[in-house]
């Protein structure tokens, strides 16, 4: 405004120099050649500065008559306008209190405000989106669904409508309608990562291990999944759907699924177990053999150790010795292959030997990381075929309270290590597909153990039978149990006591 007052003070300040600088001396004078009529008239004498004013003044009164006639002739739309943004407030205003009513919970007022705000809006496609996400965030799924169904529609929300009706019709488990739509929407955008995220998830909660494995290769040639990942993802629904097929006596379409499961995800031991056993069934023993060697190199697991076990069983002592062996000599200083070591000396009733390999891992200083209970449970029958029976007692005490393994130390060697169902599969995929992680269901799901490892020899699970073991093996009065005050250490007993076992001749 103060630009405009000032343009104006600046004109008359020129205006009025300007007449100063004619002065009043000058004069026009208007003459007409008429003789008669309109046009004839007297001559007019006019000074130049009252010809300045009148003329600035016509100028000046055009300028304002145009201007009023301008505004008059927009009134109507500006009325219209300003109704618009009125409206427009509103619309905003009711959007906005109905996705606040909806975080909240309230249901009601959620679908008030976003039938207000549909009407308001004049935008039938911006009305749909408002009550979508409203009814989503107010948990009214069923709400969302139909209001991202009618999306479909239009053009201009078709895609939006894909991507919210997949989403929720995957929440609500309509799995063959959630795939439909991400299916629909993938063809159709290559770029639409959401829709390979729902379309896999779909395909896992369906069990579509096949369907989901292409699934895969498309989102990771897009680039929609980390290649690591979808390695190991692969590894898994391979595995699966050999699993299943297998049940349908498709063995050797299980046999090469499974193989291939192995060879490119050796360190999914569940994979390599699979195919060793399937790769025995079909007669290639040896096949079997070399894969659980590879996978041990890579990422040794006690279920492969069971596995080798069960292929050599027939085998002769000598020739199965040797190929425990070359197993352990594959990756000679993991724990597992300790573990296995130290089972192997235990049938071969050497406990010393046994005891010795196992030492190093049944450190009880508060600083070191605690035995696991299937370390103790080690550690008791060695005792136990020892006959240190107070000994062995104490480490099944500890074996009950003591920490579990999550990669499947939780064993029975007398059934099928991975006997997963369909849900167990599953898990997996996202479990050891994204962290490479492996977790047993039913560890995780917190299950009752099984007996782990060995076949106990004497297994001490009452005061009757820990009396029996003593009368049975020792034939001596048992020991008082030594208290050990808590956290104090018990490595230099067992160093002390081990180093006296060794200088024993053996019986």
């Amino acid at each position: 405004m103060t630009k405009y007052v000032i343009a104006i003070l600046l004109f008359i300040a020129l205006l009025a120099g300007f007449l100063l600088y004619v002065g009043d001396n000058a004069a026009l004078t208007l003459t007409s050649s008429a003789e008669a009529g309109l046009f004839q008239f007297s001559p007019i004498t006019l000074t130049w500065q009252a010809v300045i004013v009148f003329t600035t003044a016509i100028i000046v009164f055009t300028l304002l008559t145009w201007t009023l006639l301008t505004w008059l002739w927009r009134l109507p739309s500006r009325i219209r306008s300003g109704v618009g943004l009125r409206r427009r407030n509103q619309a905003l205003d009711a959007m906005e209190d109905a996705l606040l009513a909806g975080a909240d919970g309230d249901c009601d007022k959620a679908r008030k405000k976003a039938e207000k705000a549909r009407n308001l809006i004049g935008s039938e496609d911006l009305g749909r989106i408002v009550s979508a996400q409203a009814a989503e965030a107010c948990g009214d799924q069923s709400e969302a669904v139909a209001q991202y169904t009618a999306m479909l529609e239009s053009d201009k929300t078709r895609a939006t409508g894909q991507h919210g009706l997949a989403r929720n019709l995957l929440a609500i488990g309509d799995l063959s309608r959630a795939i439909e739509q991400a299916e629909i929407a993938y063809a159709d955008n290559k770029n639409a990562r959401w829709a390979f995220d729902v379309l896999f998830q779909a395909q896992m909660a369906d069990y579509q291990w096949n369907e989901a494995a292409k699934t895969l290769e498309m989102g990771e040639r897009r680039k929609h999944i980390d290649k690591e990942a979808a390695r190991r993802r692969r590894a898994v629904l391979l595995s699966a759907e050999a699993d299943r097929i297998s049940d349908t006596g498709q063995t050797q379409l299980a046999t090469n699924l499974a193989s291939r499961a192995a060879s490119e995800t050796p360190e999914f031991a569940p994979g390599v177990a699979l195919a060793a056993n399937l790769l025995n069934l079909t007669g290639e023993k040896k096949k079997a053999i070399s894969l659980i060697e590879k996978a041990w190199a890579k990422r040794p697991h006690p279920a492969l150790a069971i596995a080798l076990l069960d292929l050599i069983e027939t085998e002769a002592p000598k020739s199965r010795r040797k190929r425990i062996d070359a197993l352990i000599k594959a990756n000679p200083s993991h724990r597992e292959s300790h573990m296995l070591d130290a089972e192997e000396k235990l049938k071969a009733g050497d406990g010393v030997a046994a005891l010795s390999v196992l030492a190093p891992y049944l450190n009880l200083d508060s600083e070191a990381e605690p035995p696991t209970a299937r370390l103790c449970q080690l550690a008791g029958q060695i005792e136990e075929r020892l006959g240190n029976m107070s000994d062995a007692r104490l480490w099944y005490e500890r074996a009950a309270t003591a920490p579990l393994e999550a990669d499947w130390s939780d064993l029975d060697p007398q059934s099928d290590s991975f006997d997963y169902s369909d849900a167990d599969w599953r898990r997996l995929t996202f479990s050891f597909g994204e962290t490479g992680a492996l977790i047993h269901p039913r560890h995780e799901a917190g299950a009752p153990r099984r007996r782990p490892g060995l076949p106990e020899p004497l297994p001490l699970e009452s005061e009757a039978v820990v009396k029996r073991d003593f009368e049975d093996v020792t034939q001596t009065p048992p020991r008082t149990m030594p208290e050990t005050p808590p956290g104090e250490s018990t490595k230099k007993d067992l160093s002390q006591r081990l180093d006296k076992l060794l200088d024993k001749p053996k019986e």
